[in-house]
């Protein structure tokens, strides 16, 4: 059996900057997560209702949870393309992952505005 002919290495390293992506992009939620949940921790100390706290504290757990997802599903895809790079077979990524955590993230874009509305 002949051996695959040796994968271009421009085709890697893009799928290595998209891996790099996925990162930055689950770094920027996990962080922003991260500061709506000490907005609520500050929201307490300053005397502010329960509710507000508890809703901020809610919100950045999870972005925290949405951002943290993104690095496991990136992994995932890294080396299934990786693989299907030098291997020579067809790269198909799946969108189900993608499609599940832009949802997420439209779904939690939706209610801070419902809740920034209803103020």
């Amino acid at each position: 059996m002949a051996e695959p002919p040796a994968p271009d290495l421009r085709i890697l390293q893009a799928n290595e900057r998209t891996l790099l992506a996925w990162v930055r992009t689950g770094l920027a939620l996990m962080a922003f997560g991260f500061v709506l949940a000490r907005i609520g921790v500050w929201l307490q100390a300053e005397g502010a209702h329960a509710a507000e706290a508890s809703a901020s504290n809610v919100g950045g757990l999870a972005f925290l949870v949405v951002g943290t997802l993104c690095h496991p599903v990136a992994a995932v895809r890294f080396v299934r393309t990786r693989r299907a790079i030098v291997e020579g077979r067809p790269i198909v990524p799946g969108g189900v992952a993608a499609v599940a955590l832009a949802l997420a993230v439209a779904t939690l874009g939706v209610v801070m505005i419902a809740y920034l509305a209803s103020r």
